[in-house]
Formats: C-alpha cells, sequence, structure tokens
C-alpha cells in the first residue's frame, strides 16, 4: 500500500492506550492546526476546540459520561448495557482518561449568521459536516504523528455536565457552544488491531 495512505487506511480507534507515554501540548496545537484546515461551508469554520492534557479534567469528564450514557441506556438491562460499553463497538467512555489527552470538539455556530427561513435545516447539516470533517482531519494527522485516537460521542448527553466541568478549569463555554465529540489521544499499546470493512461494492456504484 502507497505510504501516503497509511494514515488512512491504517488508522483505528484505539481502546487500549498506554497512559505512561504522555503527549505535549506542541503535539496537540499540530493536531488542532490540522482540524482547522479541514473544510467547511463558506469557510466559516464552525467549530471550536478545547484541547485537555489535565488528567483530573479528564477523568471528571469520563465519570459524567459514563453516568450520561447509564441514563441513555436506562431502560437496558445489566447485561445489554455491558455488552453496549464494551468490545470493538462499545462506548469506549474510560478512553477519555485512560489517554494521555483528549480534544473536545463544539459545534459553535455564528449567532449572527442566518440563511434563508427555509434552509435553516440544511444550515445545521452544513454546519454539522464541518464539525465532522474538522474531528476527522485531527485523527488522521494524529495518526501521521505516531498517535492514536478515538470517537466517542458522549459529549453529546451530557452538555451541562461538559460545561460546568470545563468552567472549573477556567474555561468559559458559550450558550450556543454545543458539544459533538471527544477525540480521546494518545500511544496506543497495541496497534495490530484489525477492522473489517464490507465489500467496496456493497457501499458504492461507479457512473461511467
Amino acid at each position: 500500500m502507497s505510504n501516503e495512505l497509511r494514515e488512512i487506511f491504517e488508522r483505528r480507534s484505539c481502546r487500549d492506550f498506554d497512559p505512561s507515554k504522555l503527549v505535549t501540548k506542541e503535539t496537540l496545537s499540530l493536531i488542532l492546526s490540522a482540524g482547522q484546515a479541514g473544510p467547511s461551508a463558506k469557510n466559516r469554520q464552525p467549530y471550536y476546540f478545547v484541547a485537555i492534557l489535565n488528567q483530573a479534567c479528564r477523568d471528571k469528564i469520563f465519570h459524567a459520561a459514563e453516568s450520561g450514557r447509564k441514563k441513555q441506556f436506562a431502560h437496558l438491562s445489566e447485561q445489554e448495557m455491558t455488552t453496549r460499553s464494551t468490545g470493538a463497538t462499545g462506548s469506549n467512555d474510560q478512553a477519555i482518561s485512560e489517554a494521555s489527552a483528549a480534544i473536545l470538539v463544539f459545534r459553535a455556530s455564528d449567532v449572527n449568521y442566518s440563511e434563508a427561513k427555509d434552509q435553516s435545516e440544511n444550515l445545521n447539516i452544513k454546519e454539522e459536516q464541518g464539525v465532522a470533517i474538522a474531528a476527522y482531519s485531527m485523527m488522521l494527522q494524529a495518526e501521521h504523528l505516531g498517535l492514536s485516537t478515538g470517537w466517542i460521542c458522549s459529549p453529546l448527553y451530557i452538555e451541562k455536565e461538559i460545561k460546568q466541568i470545563l468552567s472549573d478549569y477556567g474555561v468559559k463555554c458559550e450558550d450556543h457552544w454545543k458539544p459533538r465529540v471527544i477525540i480521546p489521544i494518545g500511544y496506543a499499546r497495541d496497534k495490530t488491531t484489525k477492522i473489517s470493512r464490507e465489500p467496496l461494492s456493497s457501499k458504492s456504484t461507479f457512473v461511467a
């Protein structure tokens, strides 16, 4: 496989970080820059990133995420909850704490910007696209730097808790910021894990 494509084809969502290997602020800055380099509709950059090295802060977010997920799936049995929370496709909230750092990605809309009234739904979609592209760009940059990442959606369910935690650490969150994903970043204990994909033929069509 071409080395130029390594970051795309070898990237794996990490579920087992080595907490003894630290990530520096300088490295995180490079990763954040990659996020900002991603495209967004009309270059409005509808996001805000919070890079979290502080262990205690990440621990609190992990526990809030764990509590939020239990509330979300309160209708499930304990066994079903365990199944949802573990394994190759589990929630993996614990990685927020176990990784060396994490980047919390907010959707940060421009409150003074609007489109035609009947286009409000499309504006929402375009902003969500910009946020997702920025997050994935950061994951690819981390992979390029020899780091591993994950994609954890728990912030979707604990907006109030996240904003309170960040406030305790001096981060003033705006009312219009909406947490979308938190990306744990660190060094994997084992990078040999494989993940299967469905045949490309079942997910694509050529129009010649």
